[in-house]
């Protein structure tokens, strides 16, 4: 058995991100006038020293009015539906996608920002493609965006908004100034009226603030990646230009996708961004990221932390070493042993939790979760079959621990993680794996694991197996993986306080090939009752 003790002796260190005590004169100054300018939320904000945004696909919002985005349909992960020649081609299945029935725009927002809120998330920073498909961002992307925005300042007050620009891209070729008047205009068009919102999410400076995503390539100079000082610096230039066309001050969480140790390099993104960022990845250059986040506190630049739960993918991709991921049609008609899915070794709650305590040890402004709804890569944190609010436990519990000294466990609750299957077996319909992380250390998830928060000491069991008497606050227990269902059982003075069975167990004869983590807790059934009060929570599909 493997035992990490993670217990109630954390303590909180002091907020970066906003100076409380040297911006108390301008807060008192916009609580004045904060009626008059329709900043209200924004006053509020300066306040608030940390907040978790997540990553949000726009286009697969669960308005279930309409069609629902292939990323988001039950019906494609269904080994007896129309996929079934593959045991049913998705991985996941979202929970918005089965409860939530006919909800227009308005019904599919309130649930994801109260889901969200539920869940541990502060805020959302929405996927804007730029491509050549403008049309798309002006009426979808900016309808729902506002939308967000509007029921942020309506009902949900304190919950922010941003947009994260990402890989811009024409089919034909075109120079800077093109490709700024191109994405400028749909920005321009989603700032008119929202501009002055308390629900944007800001920099230190009162700026709107958005995330930038393999962005580099909106420059002229630059292909894909800026790799030089002054490639940074041109990369920073053209986002103001887009900025000026947008007509509003913006400034820019910069992706950092180069992790050599090239001090200019550094200084340049520094100096010209006022924020940064990583990605799924983020577990590995530790020594790098932590120096980023010493050079940020020292330049006053805003660190903030990416953290994931899991990464395994719905989407197909071809083998022919390009990486493009594929049709359902062209899944199908190719069959699983020409393409791959993708597949980063997360160690169960291992790569979360690490991620969640640098968040604290290296005083992060923000938490950037990858990502709410992205279900397709499997990083998601929204309510969905597999995950069943396990990453979510996890992300609240360390969420009180940055935020402040008090992480006192309020109630007993326990939640278990685990693989379907070992990762040695073939299942029927077998999709080849490539294996994207460092660690490929496969056979390390062939365990089951038992993350218990206690208010008090109690002697657990996994699947019978004593596990000993488990201390308070957060524990970390785990035991080989074995075929048939999983049982939890916590006891305290011979009461038992805990006892609940995952409803998927562990098979020796997997229909399909699925490395999703798997979680299920004593929570389940109140998370439910929170999102769905009219459906029962038994963890299985309606």
């Amino acid at each position: 058995m493997s035992y990490i003790s993670i217990g109630p002796e954390y303590t909180g260190s002091k907020a970066c991100y906003l100076s409380i005590e040297c911006m108390s004169a301008i807060i008192r100054f916009l609580a004045v006038l904060s009626s008059a300018i329709g900043l209200v939320g924004y006053a509020e904000d300066l306040k608030q020293e940390k907040l978790v945004i997540a990553h949000y696909m726009t286009d697969m919002l669960p308005r279930t009015e309409w069609p629902l985005n292939r990323w988001i349909d039950p019906e494609l992960s269904d080994p007896n539906g129309s996929t079934s020649e593959v045991g049913g081609l998705q991985q996941t299945v979202p929970m918005a996608s089965l409860y939530l029935k006919g909800a227009d725009l308005e019904q599919a927002v309130d649930f994801e920002i109260r889901a969200a809120r539920q869940l541990g998330v502060d805020g959302f920073q929405f996927f804007y493609p730029l491509g050549e498909n403008t049309k798309m961002l002006s009426k979808r992307y900016n309808e729902t965006i506002r939308e967000f925005i509007r029921l942020s300042e309506t009902r949900y007050p304190g919950f922010r908004v941003s947009v994260c620009l990402c890989s811009p891209n024409t089919v034909e070729p075109t120079t800077q100034m093109q490709r700024v008047a191109l994405w400028g205009a749909p920005l321009g068009e989603l700032m008119e009226g929202t501009e002055k919102s308390a629900a944007w999410l800001r920099s230190e400076d009162g700026n709107i603030l958005f995330f930038l995503w393999v962005a580099d390539a909106l420059a002229e100079s630059v292909s894909h990646r800026a790799n030089t000082p002054d490639q940074i610096r041109e990369v920073g230039a053209a986002y103001q230009q887009l900025a000026d066309t947008a007509g509003v001050p913006i400034d820019y969480v910069y992706q950092i996708r180069r992790f050599d140790d090239d001090p200019p390099y550094l200084d340049a993104i520094l100096e010209t961004f006022s924020a940064v960022w990583g990605w799924t990845s983020s577990e590995e250059n530790e020594a790098f990221w932590d120096h980023v986040a010493q050079r940020c506190h020292e330049t006053g630049t805003t660190y903030t932390q990416s953290v994931y739960p899991d990464y395994y993918t719905s989407k197909t991709y071809s083998r022919d070493g390009n990486h493009e991921f594929l049709s359902v049609e062209k899944a199908l008609a190719s069959g699983p042993s020409n393409n791959e899915r993708h597949y980063r070794v997360t160690n169960l709650t291992g790569v979360q939790v690490s991620l969640l305590e640098r968040a604290r040890e290296r005083d992060a402004a923000l938490i950037n979760y990858i990502t709410w709804n992205d279900y397709p890569e499997g990083h998601h944190l929204a309510p969905e079959m597999a995950h069943r609010f396990g990453p979510a436990l996890l992300l609240r519990h360390f969420k009180e621990a940055w935020i402040s000294s008090d992480v006192a466990v309020k109630r007993d609750e326990a939640v278990v993680f685990y693989k379907l299957y070992r990762h040695e077996l073939t299942p029927d319909n077998s999709f080849p794996i490539f294996i994207k992380s460092a660690n490929h250390d496969e056979a390390s998830e062939d365990r089951i694991e038992l993350v218990t928060f206690l208010t008090e000491p109690a002697e657990c069991f996994l699947n019978e197996h004593s596990l000993g008497v488990v201390q308070s606050g957060l524990q970390i227990h785990s035991i080989p993986s074995e075929v048939g269902p999983i049982r939890v059982r916590v006891v305290r003075d011979g009461n038992s306080v805990i006892e609940f069975e995952a409803p998927t167990p562990i098979t020796d004869s997997p229909l399909r090939t699925d490395r999703l983590t798997y979680s299920f807790s004593s929570a389940f059934d109140r998370e439910m009752s929170l999102l769905f009060p009219e459906k029962t929570g038994d963890g299985k599909k309606p």
